[in-house]
């Protein structure tokens, strides 16, 4: 910056030098043009009254000053400086067809006009030499400063706040240097404690401009804040989860698997994947190295790290959620030049790391209320449950105008099991029985645990009374077909099936249990393992 100055003001000055010198020489050359023009003038009037001309003339040639003097035809005025041969010619007219030509010896004439050039030139050369020392010995303290300024801007643009000014200077300038210094100490303390706060929140190694990081890291963090507060009002983990996803794809992450995996009974209960993920991580999920260590995994840690990756791709597998009744898996899979996904793994972890506790209170909430509704022997659902269904299920089938089925079953001599073989032999013949029926029906359908060893099956969408008996015998004969584990031995069971159907049979939802419970108790008194559908016969029977 200082040599721009003084080269500025160099300029300034030659500029103004050549300004002046122009100046002068035009004055001098109009103030000679001036002198030339009278005493030209003079000479020709002269001349005029001079009887003997001739004589007059060869007098003035022999002055000092002229050189020549004639009389030349022809009307011309003007002046002619020859430098080449010293001289100065004037042309002025003498009478109406004839022009007095006078050459001026030029020597002197010439000579001072160049030592005053010269002395102009000298004087300028002088002065410019003198303000450039006065103005350098004075303005470098002040352009010093402004270039420490500029090398400490350039550090703090790099992330460096530890480079500070100082000057000789005394006044305000010295003012001026200690008051920016405490700003670059202000801003070093609360740029600290901005890094030492975000880097909590993500574990980022530093890059080449902190400045850059943090900006882009704050980015992140207002990101996944957002996210955060979005999921918070979610129903489920399983909307939260397809969240996540969004997330990954706007990472530009295009090779991916991400699982959630239910701890308590140690399976898969959500799965996507998309791209070439090169692992069997889908189909044995429990064996996955980032599950049983909770920790996340690079390949680039050690080679062959995880034995079901069988591609040559790197990837990163990380485990979210990793305490608890639900735990996560997201394995990202990259080509090995795509440094940028390395780059985003630390918001990603973020994102997760986040989300984790959310996702795991919603998805213990989830939990507990199947548990709360569903029987733990044999996850058929419970009473409780088909008390809070069965008036949806009514207003649905009217709206649409179709027939719902109700099958009561009862395990024939259920009681023998338990008094034979013990309480352990009776579970797992229900637990059996639970899943063949299951097994049987279609997910819209339910089933409910009734009680004890009664099981009570409502069937939607029916379109008349033989499908409900074909469904009915379907589980009857799957029952008796089955081999149930009695401890060392193996047993036979048969179940009673009573049918009931809405609206044939019943307009209302206990009054279509009530009649199927019905059918059950003619088929148990009629020998047992048998369907047998409600008719009105059976109301008389029963004197209902």
């Amino acid at each position: 910056m200082k040599k721009r100055i003084l080269f500025i003001i160099a300029l300034i000055m030659i500029i103004s030098t050549i300004i002046r010198t122009l100046i002068v020489g035009v004055s001098f050359i109009s103030f000679s043009n001036h002198i030339i023009e009278n005493q030209t003038a003079l000479i020709a009037d002269i001349i005029k009254e001079v009887k003997d001309k001739n004589k007059f003339l060869t007098l003035i040639k022999k002055s000092g000053p002229i050189k020549n003097i004639e009389i030349l035809p022809g009307i011309k005025n003007e002046i002619i400086y020859d430098m080449k041969h010293k001289i100065i010619v004037s042309f002025a007219p003498y009478n109406q067809v004839n022009s007095l030509k006078i050459e001026y010896v030029g020597n002197k004439y010439f000579q001072k006009f160049s030592n005053a050039i010269i002395q102009l030139i000298t004087i300028a050369f002088i002065s410019l030499i003198l303000i450039i020392l006065i103005v350098n010995y004075f303005l470098t303290p002040y352009l010093e400063i402004l270039e420490k300024i500029k090398i400490s801007t350039e550090k703090i643009l790099n992330g460096n706040f530890k480079y500070k000014i100082n000057t000789k200077l005394k006044g305000e300038a010295k003012d001026f240097v200690h008051s920016y210094n405490d700003f670059i100490n202000k801003l070093d303390d609360s740029f600290g404690v901005i890094e030492k706060k975000y880097t909590s929140l993500i574990e980022k190694p530093p890059g080449k401009n902190p400045l850059v990081d943090a900006k882009e890291t704050i980015e992140q963090l207002a990101d996944i804040f957002k996210f955060k507060r979005v999921i918070e009002d979610d129903l489920n983990e399983q909307i939260i989860l397809k969240r996540i996803i969004t997330v990954i794809k706007n990472f530009n992450i295009k090779h991916y698997a991400l699982i959630g995996i239910d701890n308590n009974e140690k399976k898969v209960f959500f799965s996507q994947n998309e791209g070439d993920i090169c692992c069997d991580i889908m189909e044995n999920p429990l064996e996955c190295r980032a599950y049983r260590l909770k920790h996340p995994i690079n390949s680039r840690d050690y080679e062959n790290l995880c034995a079901f990756h069988i591609c040559k791709n790197e990837y990163f597998c990380i485990p979210f959620s990793v305490e608890g009744n639900f735990t996560g898996i997201l394995k990202i899979m990259y080509e090995k030049e795509n440094e940028n996904i390395l780059k985003n793994i630390p918001y990603i972890k973020a994102y997760l790391k986040e989300t984790s506790s959310i996702i795991e209170s919603k998805y213990t909430l989830e939990l507990l209320k199947k548990q709360s509704i569903k029987d733990p022997l044999t996850t058929l659902y419970n009473r409780r449950y088909m008390e809070e269904i069965l008036p949806q299920i009514f207003a649905s089938a009217k709206r649409r105008n179709t027939k719902i089925g109700f099958l009561m079953i009862d395990i024939d001599y259920f009681k023998k099991v338990n008094d034979t073989y013990g309480h352990d032999a009776g579970d797992k013949v229900l637990q059996t029985v639970s899943n063949i029926i299951l097994n049987s029906i279609r997910e819209s359908d339910v089933a409910v645990r009734f009680g004890g060893e009664e099981f009570l099956i409502i069937l939607t969408d029916l379109n008349s009374k033989e499908d409900l008996l074909n469904a009915a015998e379907k589980i009857r004969q799957k029952v008796e077909k089955t081999k149930f584990n009695a401890g060392k031995e193996t047993i036979k069971k048969t179940i009673s099936i009573g049918a009931s159907m809405f609206p044939d049979d019943c307009q209302k939802p206990w009054e279509c249990i009530k009649f199927s419970d019905l059918a059950l108790y003619k088929a148990k008194n009629s020998g047992r393992n048998r369907v047998i559908v409600f008719d009105e016969k059976l109301k008389k029977e029963a004197n209902y």
